[in-house]
């Protein structure tokens, strides 16, 4: 104490002084042998706050970075450093693997590309790159949220690649938001799949309507009239208000026949709206073959029903948080559906209907 220049001693009740109280009360509960010793770890404090921040607490402190020294190099830039002037990384782990891997790549034009099986230079994409990749393709526009083996094959398919895209894209989908609050709930194994065997686009088309939604859109649409092509899975969605028979065929009239040309057979439930007269006049016009699944089991027109199923998974992924902007984002969903590879064919509804890849607008903007 005779460091100090001034001292200050004052008295602090029991009562208010709880901890030290507690502290004294437990040392002299403690009965031990005189040679017997026992060490307490007592906890540091400063009683004086830090330099830094007594300056903080009068004066404002920007801190502006100057330069960012990276660490380590990207993963590509050693295979560039290789195929272009021949040098080596020093790790001898990472100078196997190079030499290794270096028959794969090419660099060309400033750009560094994988060969693929099939042949086709995917280009590779650096760690900033592949993270706006995974944030466009998941849940930019018309984002169908794969999950991460479809989001890792829908990057190979737009030709780009990079050696962790498939631990990224299920890293990427699990952190999503929406997808952990709307993802689906599997209690049973699935059943054995029995698909239709057809060989020709737009020859059979089946027909159903979702709803009623229980949120209404803006402009008041609770329903959904879909139709989807039993062959390359190409779905043709309406958000109707009321349907009705005469809704029902001016959909097919407009959104089928006049498209893609007169079907072969139509395929739906035993709705009033489907099982009418006016549907026997449609028919009989074209020349249309209208097939009605079993009474007892309406939701047997399986290929309908599993595409209502993925259209309302994306929906809700998709729209705000009031759902009133449903019939606004019904084309974006529709467009993320016929973009998305489908396990049965094996491609896209796109690819397979109109025979080419289909073009996003932010490949150009943000990659190339």
């Amino acid at each position: 104490m005779t460091q100090f220049q001034d001292i200050q001693i004052a008295h602090i009740l029991r009562s208010e002084n709880d901890k030290a109280d507690a502290l004294a009360n437990l040392v002299a509960s403690l009965s031990l042998p005189k040679e017997r010793d026992i060490q307490v770890t007592v906890g540091e404090r400063h009683l004086l706050p830090s330099t830094f921040d007594r300056l903080r607490e009068k004066h404002e402190v920007n801190v502006v970075i100057v330069c960012e020294i990276e660490k380590g190099l990207d993963w590509h830039q050693s295979m560039i450093d290789f195929l272009q002037h021949g040098k080596l990384p020093t790790d001898p782990r990472k100078r196997v693997d190079v030499r290794h891997r270096a028959n794969r790549f090419i660099y060309l034009n400033d750009t560094l590309y994988k060969r693929s099986f099939d042949g086709i230079l995917l280009r590779c994409l650096s760690k900033q790159e592949a993270t706006t990749a995974l944030l466009e393709t998941h849940g930019g526009v018309c984002g169908a949220h794969q999950s991460g083996p479809k989001l890792a094959a829908q990057l190979k398919r737009l030709g780009y690649y990079w050696p962790t895209m498939v631990q990224d894209a299920m890293k990427f989908s699990n952190n999503c938001k929406a997808c952990q609050l709307h993802g689906d709930f599997i209690h049973q194994p699935p059943l054995p799949l029995h698909p239709t065997i057809l060989s020709w686009p737009f020859y059979t088309w089946g027909l159903d309507v979702i709803g009623i939604i229980k949120t209404k859109s803006s402009c008041q649409h609770q329903y959904i009239l879909a139709a989807t092509d039993y062959f390359s899975k190409w779905a043709e969605p309406v958000p109707p208000k009321v349907v009705k028979a005469e809704d029902v065929a001016n959909f097919i009239r407009t959104h089928i026949i006049h498209r893609y040309g007169v079907p072969s057979k139509i395929i739906s439930d035993n709705a009033l709206y489907f099982k009418c007269k006016t549907m026997v006049k449609l028919c009989d016009k074209y020349k249309i073959r209208h097939s009605f699944s079993a009474s007892y089991n309406p939701k047997s027109n399986g290929q309908v029903e599993a595409f209502n199923m993925v259209l309302c998974n994306i929906l809700k992924k998709m729209v705000s948080g009031t759902k009133k902007d449903c019939h606004e984002r019904l084309s974006e969903a529709l467009w993320a559906y016929k973009t998305t590879v489908r396990t049965t064919t094996g491609c896209t509804p796109y690819s397979k209907s109109m025979g080419q890849k289909q073009y996003y607008h932010w490949k150009s903007n943000y990659l190339l």
